[in-house]
């Protein structure tokens, strides 16, 4: 077997969320403040002080922040024909309380950019993150079908309550409003009612690619860029929107007013032990590979020109049509110090000595130790390789009085904060190996894997400084891009450091198709989803490339309706399973319609191995949970008159 993977290089950037974290001064000092002097206070000084007498008492361990908002959730009914409609309204209401529990989370998910970037949307102010999921506590109301902003949904009602918990002095760093007692912090949001195709609805209106590679996003990550402030001229990067979020969202999908509160409250021992999660160990910085993050995965095909920066950077194996294998990659520190990167700005020191570089295609630093990928039984040198944009603390996953609410860390400045995580999740540019050259006939399964630190790079342990208290460094036998040796900082690693920083996943690679021809994992409905479809053949159809072409579709009828989707077929991998923004057309064929015709343009010609004039048909059922029968659908090219 063909063993895929990589070495994974990271750069700096996030995966998808950006947090600031600020540790005790006294426990991180020893870290930071070797790195570079003055790379403390991006928090500005004094914020404690805003913390006045009598707000707390002497017990107080810490500081309590309760959080309510009331929302509702559903889903889109507009895609489906209305005889179909009330099919699927009986579905839904009698679905578990599990179902809409999901669907919830996935709207919560939309409000998360704003308040993990929320340092960048007001001057002064820090990050307000969410608990983490276990810390939720959602009470589900009524469902029922209703319009919201003249859309048909099916929506379930529910209250949110959580409880922040931090240090006495994080609040008022977050926010002065929030240094006393009954201090008060509002977030206004207009979040959609169906958290599900937001991208597909609404394409890059909402979607916040700020300091994120072009292509980052993808229909299973939109909800984590969501920003309902993105208008015409900000956020944007790969495409430029017609419609500013909240129009799109209202004439689209339907938007629900949502004003989330936080408010500072009195100690309270019980509560501190209710929603607490996670206790942090004691010997600094203690980064743990998450096997969670590895479960999140799945196959899609991308074209590659030559001139590709994922083929110059090593993502992939060459040019063409790629099969890659995309995942989450998560490491969460448990220590109670920072894992600390610093400054990569020009003239740093971790340029000078080379721990990070340039890279002249994408124009910003690399990091090349960040991590190994591999898939199967070898490594490959090239296949798969990764380079993050930033080294970040993306995610607040403890929940205790020693993990920050804020943190320093940017692209420029970087570092995971102590009970913080750094998310790379499926969908970013080059988060993927690339499986292309794995063939069989048969499925494969094999080991997916993900290595932190695998060079010792990054200081698991205390950082060996000289007599002016500033990191020093070890020459290494390792060569960047402009061949010039790397170093890597001197440190005493913890002892067992190694021990939780590789995680393995079984992954089984069909031997045809992706996730479009993946079962849904979640409800499902309309032309709009990417999964529970299947191809009508797996012969591609024949046309003139780049001529104007039709495709006749025939065979559904009113007890067994069908979505036609068109894609792009190539001619060293066969029909190519696309997903519904890369499709050339789609449509829903009734009875009432008899026979659909898709006037289109032929593939034209990509390369000379991709030369055109090829398709593929993917069918599926109006409903992922519904049957099809596809024995008398069919599909074929008639010339154009």
């Amino acid at each position: 077997m063909i063993l895929n993977s990589s070495s994974y290089l990271i750069c700096l950037c996030l995966s998808i969320f950006l947090l600031y974290s600020c540790d005790d001064a006294e426990e991180t000092t020893s870290n930071q403040g070797a790195i570079e002097a003055g790379n403390q206070g991006a928090i500005e000084a004094g914020t404690q002080g805003a913390i006045e007498a009598g707000s707390t008492t002497p017990n107080d361990k810490g500081a309590l922040i309760e959080i309510r908002f009331t929302s509702k959730v559903g889903v889109l009914l507009d895609e489906i024909p209305e005889q179909y409609r009330d099919e699927i309204v009986t579905d839904l209401m009698n679905q578990p309380a599990s179902f809409w529990q999901k669907r919830i989370t996935y709207q919560i998910d939309t409000a998360s950019y704003r308040l993990l970037f929320r340092n960048f949307y007001y001057d002064g102010l820090g990050q307000l993150p969410l608990p983490p999921y276990d810390a939720w506590q959602i009470n589900i109301g009524a469902v029922a079908r209703e319009q919201v902003d003249g859309h048909d949904v099916v929506v379930a009602s529910y209250d949110f309550y959580s409880v922040l918990i931090s240090s006495l002095d994080e609040p008022a760093k977050a926010d002065p409003l929030l240094a006393n007692i009954d201090g008060v912090v509002s977030e206004e949001f207009v979040l959609p009612v169906d958290p599900e195709h937001i991208f597909e609805r609404t394409s890059y209106a909402c979607m916040n690619e700020d300091d994120f590679p072009p292509n980052s996003v993808d229909t299973e990550n939109a909800r984590f860029f969501y920003d309902d402030l993105c208008d015409l001229e900000n956020c944007h990067l790969t495409e430029m929107p017609a419609q500013t979020c909240r129009e799109a969202v209202r004439e689209k999908i339907g938007g629900v007013d949502v004003k989330i509160d936080f408010k500072r409250i009195a100690w309270d021992e019980s509560k501190y032990e209710e929603f607490k999660i996670g206790e942090q160990s004691q010997n600094g910085p203690q980064v743990m590979a998450s096997q969670e993050g590895m479960m999140d995965h799945r196959l899609v095909y991308r074209y590659f020109p030559e001139d590709s920066c994922s083929i110059s950077e090593g993502c992939v194996g060459g040019s063409g049509w790629r099969r890659l294998l995309q995942f989450t990659a998560t490491v969460q520190n448990l220590g109670n110090q920072d894992m600390f990167l610093g400054d990569v700005g020009e003239g740093s020191i971790a340029v000078q000595n080379n721990l990070v570089s340039l890279s002249a295609c994408h124009n910003h630093m690399h990091f090349n130790h960040y991590g190994n990928f591999s898939f199967g039984s070898m490594q490959g040198s090239a296949l798969g390789s990764k380079r993050a944009f930033c080294l970040e603390s993306t995610n607040r996953y403890f929940n205790n009085i020693d993990t920050p609410l804020t943190h320093p860390y940017t692209c420029v400045y970087q570092g995971t904060a102590a009970g913080w995580g750094d998310d790379y999740i499926a969908g970013l540019d080059c988060q993927w190996v690339d499986v292309t050259s794995v063939m069989s006939e048969e499925a494969v399964t094999a080991p997916l894997s993900f290595e932190y630190n695998p060079d010792d790079f990054l200081c698991e342990g205390q950082l060996i400084t000289d007599e002016n208290g500033q990191a020093t460094f070890v020459e290494t036998d390792f060569v960047n891009e402009r061949g010039v040796n790397e170093k890597r900082f001197a440190c005493e690693f913890t002892e067992g450091y190694k021990d939780d920083n590789k995680v393995t996943v079984d992954v089984t690679l069909p031997p045809y198709g992706g996730l479009l021809d993946s079962e849904c994992s979640r409800y499902a409905i309309g032309e709009k989803r990417n999964c529970g479809f299947k191809a009508l053949t797996n012969t591609a159809l024949s046309c003139t490339p780049g001529q104007p072409t039709q495709v006749v579709c025939r065979g559904a009828n009113a007890q067994n309706p069908a979505i036609f989707r068109i894609c792009e077929a190539s001619q060293q991998l066969g029909v190519i399973p696309c997903l519904y923004r890369e499709q050339l057309a789609s449509h829903i064929l009734t009875e009432d319609q008899g026979t659909l015709r898709f006037e289109i343009t032929c593939p034209a010609a990509r390369s000379e191995l991709e030369s055109g004039g090829k398709l593929g048909v993917y069918v599926g059922a109006i409903s992922a949970q519904m049957p099809l029968l596809m024995d008398q659908l069919e599909c074929d090219i008639e010339s154009m008159k």
